[in-house]
């Protein structure tokens, strides 16, 4: 069993720690009271603070200071290791005018029996230890050690060891290993960090060398040399695996012979390889016993299990020891014999010494500031922890009042520097977070409410310190620590927000197994801005406002695989397993299946119709979409289907809830922003959380937590359904993977998914009550009418419901096969699915008091098939902002009507324009322009797409290139019969004269063409209708609305307010779209660019548009402003 002595000697410190409960945690923290300053040690060692120092700090008398914390070692991740409460007092050594105390860096150092080395860990948090001292407290004098009353064991020369390592580059940008110099061109380097190593001793010591290389053929090797002699050498085969950036190779020898104080050390690389870095070179001697500086730190292995006696050569009056091994400040009783100092100590584990020479010049501690009083520890239980950097506290704030309001939850918004001050002695460390929470977990054994979410409201990087050259010029004052995996150069790292919820006794140390207690959300913003935009994104969702049947629609997209696995279907199958969980668990809701091979692939390799279904369906609204595939940080797929570029462009307003079982996707601890974030980060539109991937994932691994996740979505818990954070916690709760980790919940893990709470049951079809096994037929031209109920959360007629009512019926099922685009040996790869190919009708009508009703004249062109279709509906009561859904599943589609009414007359186009209905025959437009036909039939437009020939058609120069099926973007115009919009935004055409034929047919397959000419112009100026700003007059806020007739195009919109004589107050330039009818609305807080609120008074505002590069349209009009 490998065992280790480890400095920090825990024998004294036991004797102060309590077992984890409820008492281990102070009822107030240390820093609630007094003046206190921060200071900070970058290494191990002994520091002067003056007492000229003290007072310069506010201390009036620097006998009363005293030193709080333990430095910068990292805290221990595993929860079953002692843990220090709070800021413990550091004993101190006081002289005339100053004291000294014993400072931890950032390095730790331990001595491993199994290799009888000295290893190191570092930091992977902090640059720097940190400390604290008040005068608030009662001073911690150091205390005497007497000496041993006899000792075998004469020691004249300690061990000792020195480290080069720098940290300056991560090959990929993953975990918390960094590495040092460039070896690449294979030139040798001198390492200067042991040019001088006095007083050496010709005692066997150790090397030991760790470096890395990725080998493209054959084998890599490095070696080490000392004084021109070859001491170590490191071999490191080829990598074959495309996930890995290095291969680490790592080789400790025996250091024999004669040693120079001046070694030449020689590192020697000898191929030409990329990634080929040093990562550390230890040296481990013994020295001769003696002061070398102001501070010699020492130790000896000798003296372990051995009574010994300590000389020390060359010391004086001015020389002191002092035991430095738990950490704390003990002086060592001496004898001084001329220049001979010695102690002695009895038999026991190792033990560190420091050795001190007060005439000397001592290190001082960096002064960092004072900090004010606050008290953690003496909070009461949250339910929720928002952890925000300072500069979006604000934001975090509104977040948190909106939960408290809406959700009637307990939140706390923390900066992480207040945790650390209390949770890691000061000192950045990702495990005070948990440490935090861990104190509110273990309270509620007997205080109750244990937290149950945490959002990290930050983004993160992979180099928590900042110290790597990609990473050396972000500003990192906004980010929060991410918590990384050891494992750095292969598939095996990872980056995980698990980590912060794991607050069970005894966990921490292995991630695979170990419990989430809570769920944990992050938001990946930056800036003020963007923090601002998000929470006024999720305020929004909150507030549930946009009601629709968008709420309904969940969409399953799956790659075709690729070369790398053989074009597996296995991605289709799994994407096809959860949709069809959905149809046979909650019908209630409508899938979408989008599978790559199911369409037809490109010349260039790539599917252009995934992409336009994708944007398709994400445009007309979708509770979530799901994607199981192959992909990286900018694209879903290797043929790029769904690209960064299309979600930074998104401009659909209701938001999905996306789940990525891709790589990659949201690498959100990269210096650049990924796609997964984008996502999340556009403004208007992307999503509204994600359930996403931060590196490479594998699909079985993927599919389990699939499973689990959308039981944990879609299955309530008591009654109640779950939050996002709840059903991220309690899937990865029931999964025993390294795989799981790399999952991550994007987005506020207190927010609930906006599914409707009510049930729309329909009761009767034609009159008939509906019955167990009764199943009713839809015939071809039989007009059908369907009556229900609405029904409250508990089951009962909800008879104040009084709203819109949309219902979908689709014709059966029908068995697809793909079309196997991908052919592996002499066999395409095809896949076998059912899906609901055709829709009969699409309609809006009104509920009251609870029932509805609606008829509707079945096609002509059905499937005939006698088998089940489905009939999906939604409601919301607008005045109350309840919402239903439901669908009814026994009828079959089939047979003719006995009697069908005669209509031989084709739907009526009422209008047809481009872009707004100021359109003319012939007229001018830009290269996108958008189409809207209004059109009436009297028994019904045909939208079933089960005909060939019969669909809803825009054919543009009689190309079949440029020919749009337009079923999918047909809908009903409330509050009328039988009348509907068809809208579609047209791609890029070319300048000049273009002519277009549209083509609509009626469900007796009646038809009317219409073809008509228009101009494309490029550059056109779009046409600013309107310009209006409400409230005017405005006391608080002004939204201004711009009118225009560029529907669905990217705009670019600039507002300008100037005062009555005409000088610049405020402007914002935004992006972005608007759909048909609706203005493109930009809001003002009434303050000027420097953030001053604005003087009441009258206004002038001015607002600018253009689209594609075109020319500025302006308005302008007068705005009063209120004093508050």
């Amino acid at each position: 069993m490998r065992v280790r002595f480890i400095y920090s000697c825990l024998v004294a410190l036991l004797l102060t720690l309590r077992a984890w409960a409820g008492d281990t945690y102070a009822a107030s923290s240390a820093l609630a009271e007094g003046r206190w300053v921060r200071i900070s040690v970058e290494k191990n060692g002994i520091y002067k603070l003056t007492y000229a120092e003290l007072r310069s700090m506010g201390f009036e008398d620097p006998a009363k200071v005293s030193v709080h914390g333990y430095g910068g070692w990292p805290l221990a991740e595993d929860f079953s290791e002692p843990y220090v409460d709070d800021l413990p007092s550091v004993p101190v050594w006081r002289g005339a005018d100053y004291l000294l105390f014993y400072g931890k860096g950032t390095t730790k150092w331990e001595y491993d029996t199994q290799s009888r080395t000295f290893i190191h860990t570092n930091n992977p948090y902090s640059t720097a230890g940190y400390y604290f001292v008040t005068d608030a407290t009662a001073t911690n004098e150091a205390e005497t050690v007497q000496n041993s009353t006899a000792a075998a064991t004469r020691v004249t020369a300690y061990d000792d060891y020195l480290l080069h390592e720098q940290d300056l580059v991560s090959p990929s940008r993953s975990g918390r290993e960094l590495f040092g110099e460039d070896f690449s061109s294979a030139q040798p380097r001198t390492i200067t960090t042991f040019s001088s190593i006095p007083g050496i001793t010709s005692a066997d010591g150790k090397v030991t060398m760790r470096f890395i290389s990725n080998v493209g053929s054959g084998t890599g090797r490095a070696t080490l040399s000392i004084d021109r002699s070859e001491l170590l050498s490191i071999s490191i085969p080829a990598n074959s695996d495309s996930h890995t950036s290095a291969i680490a190779g790592e080789q400790t020898v025996t250091w024999s012979g004669e040693k120079s104080e001046k070694p030449n050390v020689v590192v020697t690389y000898n191929a030409l390889h990329s990634n080929v870095y040093l990562d550390y070179i230890r040296l481990q001697f013994q020295r001769t016993l003696k002061p070398y500086g102001a501070v010699t730190l020492f130790r000896s292995l000798a003296s372990v299990d051995n009574a010994s006696r300590f000389i020390v050569e060359g010391a004086n009056e001015n020389t002191l020891v002092f035991d430095v091994t738990d950490g704390d400040l003990r002086q060592m009783e001496t004898s001084l014999s001329g220049s001979e100092l010695s102690f002695t100590i009895p038999a026991g584990a190792l033990r560190e010494f420091a050795l001190v020479q007060t005439n000397q010049s001592l290190p001082a501690p960096t002064l960092v500031g004072e900090v004010a009083n606050q008290n953690l520890h003496g909070l009461e239980q949250q339910d929720m922890v928002i952890i925000s950097p300072d500069a979006l506290a604000t934001q975090a704030e509104r977040l948190a009042a909106a939960h408290r309001e809406h959700d009637g939850l307990k939140v706390l918004v923390v900066s992480p520097q207040a945790i650390y001050n209390e949770f890691s002695s000061g000192t950045p460390d990702a495990t005070a977070y948990r440490r935090f929470l861990k104190m509110f977990y273990d309270r509620s054994a007997t205080a109750g409410t244990p937290p149950r979410f945490l959002l990290l409201f930050g983004d993160g990087i992979y180099d928590n310190r900042g110290v790597t050259s990609d990473v050396r010029g972000l500003n990192l004052s906004n980010m929060l620590l991410t918590y990384q995996s050891q494992a750095s150069l292969d598939a095996s790292s990872y980056v995980t927000d698990d980590y912060f919820a794991l607050l069970e006794d005894g966990s921490g140390s292995q991630l695979e197994t170990d419990k989430m207690c809570v769920g944990v959300g992050r938001f990946p913003v930056r800036t003020a801005t963007e923090a601002s935009q998000m929470v006024d994104k999720v305020l929004n969702y909150m507030e549930n406002a946009s009601e629709g049947r968008w709420k309904n629609n969940l969409t399953f997209v799956a790659d075709d695989g690729s070369n790398a696995d053989s074009y597996t279907t296995v991605h289709a199958e799994q994407a096809d397993w959860l949709a069809e969980y959905i149809e046979e668990n909650h019908p209630e809701f409508l899938t979408n299946k989008v599978y790559f091979d199911a369409y037809k692939r490109d010349n260039s390799g790539t599917y252009p119709d995934v992409h336009n279904r994708i944007a398709s369906l994400l445009k007309s609204g979708q509770l979530l979409i799901n994607y199981v595939g192959h992909g990286s940080t900018t694209a879903w797929s290797d043929e790029y289907v769904w690209t960064q570029s299309d979600i930074q462009q998104s401009t659909y307003t209701n938001l999905p809830v996306w789940v990525t079982a891709t790589c990659d996707f949201t690498r959100f601890d990269a210096p650049a922003t990924s796609a997964g974030e984008s996502v999340f980060l556009n403004a208007p539109s992307g999503g509204i959380a994600l359930f996403t991937t931060t590196r490479v994932v594998y699909s079985s691994n993927n599919f389990s937590l699939n499973q689990a996740l959308f039981a944990n979505l879609f299955e309530k818990n008591n009654g109640v359904r779950r939050t996002l954070g709840e059903a991220m916690m309690e899937t990865k709760r029931s999964l025993r993977d390294r795989n799981k980790l790399n999952f991550i919940l994007i987005g506020d893990p207190a927010l609930t998914m906006v599914y409707p709470e009510y049930q729309a049951r329909v009761t009767a079809i034609d009159g008939q009550p509906v019955g167990e096994g009764e199943t009713f037929s839809f015939k071809a031209l039989a007009r059908v009418t369907v009556e229900g109920e609405i029904l409250d959360a508990n089951g009962a007629l909800a008879s104040d419901f009084s709203g819109s009512l949309y219902s979908t019926v689709l014709d059966s099922r029908d068995s697809i096969t793909t079309l196997g685009n991908n052919v592996v040996g002499d066999s395409p790869r095809v896949f076998q699915y059912e899906d609901y190919p055709n829709t009969i009708y699409v309609g809006q009508d009104s509920v009251r008091g609870g029932k509805f009703s609606f008829s509707f004249m079945v096609p002509k062109d059905i499937s005939y098939s006698g088998k089940e279709g489905k009939l999906n509906l939604y409601a919301a009561d607008s005045s109350t902002g309840d919402e239903a859904q439901g669908s009814f599943l026994d009828f079959v589609v089939g047979g003719t009507a006995d009697v069908a009414e005669n209509d031989t007359i084709g739907p009526e186009i009422r209008q047809l324009y481009l872009n707004d209905t100021t359109f003319v025959e012939g007229g001018a437009v830009n290269a996108t322009p958008y189409f809207v036909a209004r059109v009436w039939d009297q028994s019904g437009v045909n939208m079933t797409g089960s005909s060939v020939g019969h669909d809803i058609m825009l054919i543009i120069d009689s190309l079949s290139t440029k020919s749009y099926n337009l079923n999918d973007t047909y809908s009903l115009v409330a509050g009328t019969e039988n009348e509907g919009l068809v809208q579609f935004s047209i791609p890029e055409l070319e300048p000049g004269i273009h002519t277009a034929e549209f083509k609509i047919w009626d469900i007796l397959n009646n038809s009317t063409s219409y073809v008509f000419t228009f101009e494309v112009k490029e550059g056109l100026k779009p046409n600013l209708i309107e310009l209006y700003a409400t409230p005017n007059p405005a006391r608080d806020k002004v939204d201004f609305y711009l009118s225009h007739n560029r529907p669905e195009s990217e705009l670019t919109v600039t507002v300008m307010v100037y005062d009555m004589t005409g000088r610049f107050l405020w402007s914002t330039e935004k992006s972005g779209s608007s759909e048909l009818f609706k203005s493109y609305i930009v809001s003002w807080d009434l303050k000027d660019n420097g953030g001053r609120r604005v003087r009441p008074g009258i206004y002038l505002y001015r607002a600018a548009i253009r689209a594609n590069g075109s020319k500025e349209a302006t308005k302008a009009n007068k705005l009063i402003v209120l004093g508050q």
